[in-house]
């Protein structure tokens, strides 16, 4: 996971609320849910669980703007499920796109096997990297 934004069809939702912050969480059962779904791929596990500066950017940035209906706990919760629904690793791979830099697929390739899935056009973002593109990530 890299976040869970907000959408609003008419402009782009972040930091819409820079007077609230993140609650540190220290529910040890949560944050071994959260590290084995959204590691903070910046930091060790250790300074990650510690820190939780990527739980708190993407929060902060992002989750302040749904405050409304949903509190820091469900933001996270709605985070998890949405990952344990959507499991893009497997769909890939069950649809024999394997990553790894010696295999190449195309974009409709990994939007055709995802939409096959959750029936929702996603949206997959590469970069150059190498001399060629690689994907970066998928937005569901």
């Amino acid at each position: 996971i890299h976040g869970v934004w907000p959408d609003h069809t008419d402009y782009i939702m972040y930091d819409c609320n820079p007077n609230k912050e993140f609650k540190k969480i220290y529910d040890k059962h949560l944050l071994n849910k959260l590290e084995s779904r959204w590691p903070q791929l910046t930091s060790n596990e250790y300074a990650g669980l510690n820190d939780q500066t990527f739980w708190k950017y993407e929060y902060e940035k992002h989750g302040l703007c749904c405050e409304k209906v949903y509190d820091q706990s469900q933001y996270f919760d709605i985070a998890m499920k949405l990952k344990d629904s959507i499991d893009l690793l497997n769909i890939l791979t069950t649809n024999r796109i394997v990553p790894g830099f010696q295999y190449s697929y195309t974009g409709d390739q990994i939007s055709s096997a995802i939409k096959r899935v959750t029936q929702k056009d996603p949206n997959p973002k590469c970069t150059y990297s190498k001399g060629g593109l690689e994907l970066k990530e998928i937005g569901i």
